[in-house]
């Protein structure tokens, strides 16, 4: 009778347990992450006697930082033959970004000059003098090599590695005398500029049941600052030794944004493997 005894009651405990350690029912979390969000940031400045007027874009889901705008030259010098030129037209920007501690890194980062670029200049000819010229293309891109945004002192900075613009036109006079002229400039200093993006701290409301068999289903809604809202489908399994629940968010509303986080039996953050995509970051806690 002792030993059947013992062995029920050890039962029950152990089944007691299993039951206070699994999860079920609403949970808010705040991960312990700032999240750098740099839609609708601008920037103003001049890039090898060029000006530029660029704002920044940030999706919800995008895996890159991506800006449009401006870019124009009022005396842009090609060589002792084609000099004072002028154009205007559109300027595109990418950058894949990551999150490092207070620093912001921006890969791969480059402003594309637009197909839609044109202008006027002035071709030096030996024996005709001065000829107006006709601009019909300014083709290029001024890569940004180690761009970051330092979030500590809230600049941006980089450098632009030397390189060339491909300018195209005519004559303006005589439109059969087309020619292409490559327009060098030296590497420089990109920035620093202040840095006024905005810094945005995700909440995730769950919403769980998990089986007798430690199978975990659910919803989630995760607020990210100005953006909608996103909707996500929770999927997981709980271990029984550990009363840790790991589990996967992926959204049903918007392609791209995702979640892996471990919960206590209270429903806390646990451990350090956590992670979550979203605004084109992979962000760890």
């Amino acid at each position: 009778m002792k030993k059947l005894s013992v062995r029920f009651f050890g039962l029950l405990l152990v089944s007691s347990c299993s039951l206070l350690a699994q999860l079920g029912g609403v949970y808010p979390l705040n991960p312990p992450i700032e999240i750098p969000v740099f839609a609708g940031y601008e920037l103003e400045e001049n890039i090898s006697a060029t000006s530029f007027s660029l704002t920044m874009a940030q999706g919800i889901a995008a895996a890159k930082l991506t800006g449009s705008g401006t870019i124009s030259a009022s005396d842009f010098y090609v060589d002792d033959t084609l000099d004072g030129i002028s154009f205007e037209g559109s300027l595109t920007f990418s950058a894949t970004i990551a999150k490092r501690g207070s620093i912001v890194t921006l890969s791969g980062a480059k402003a594309t000059l637009g197909k839609d670029i044109a202008g006027t200049g002035t071709y030096h000819d030996a024996d005709q003098g001065d000829l107006d010229v006709t601009i019909t293309k300014v083709a290029g891109a001024f890569q940004l090599n180690n761009a970051s945004v330092n979030l500590e002192s809230e600049e941006l900075s980089g450098t632009i590695p030397a390189g060339s613009l491909a300018i195209s036109g005519y004559i303006t006079e005589e439109p059969s005398q087309r020619g292409t002229a490559k327009a060098a400039y030296g590497a420089e200093q990109f920035g620093p500029f202040d840095f006024s993006g905005s810094i945005i701290n995700p909440e995730i409301n769950l919403s769980l049941a998990t089986s007798s068999k430690n199978k975990i289903t659910g919803t989630a809604t995760g607020t990210f600052g100005d953006y909608d809202d996103v909707s996500f489908k929770v999927t997981g399994t709980r271990n029984s030794k550990t009363g840790i629940s790991a589990l996967t968010l992926t959204s049903t509303s918007v392609k791209g944004v995702s979640a892996k986080v471990n919960l206590d039996e209270n429903g806390h953050i646990s451990g350090a493997k956590n992670s979550l995509n979203v605004l084109g970051y992979k962000l760890t806690f």
